[in-house]
């Protein structure tokens, strides 16, 4: 008689919705945490480069390039993590 194998978790199939469900919600952290993080460095970037009496403006341009770069950064790892749940990537290099 063969043994009967231990159904575990990694062993059942997750249904692709969940899969994407979770890669999303995941992202839409990642999104906050790094958006919020590249505002804030470029604030004190901002505070640094633009010191001047007249530099409001410059530093807000500084600190929405910060923003943009921490909500681009954040889109990318997100796009590529569902890309490799979905299994979308198979023939790009």
């Amino acid at each position: 008689m063969e043994a009967s194998k231990p159904t575990t978790a990694s062993a059942v199939a997750t249904p692709p919705e969940s899969v994407v469900s979770e890669v999303m919600k995941e992202g839409f952290e990642t999104i906050a945490i790094q958006t919020g993080a590249g505002i804030g460095l470029g604030f004190m970037a901002g505070l640094v480069l633009a010191r001047g009496g007249a530099g409001g403006s410059a530093r807000k341009l500084i600190t929405g390039f910060g923003g943009g770069v921490g909500l681009g950064s954040a889109w990318t790892r997100c796009s590529i993590q569902l890309e490799e749940a979905l299994g979308t990537n198979q023939g790009k290099k």
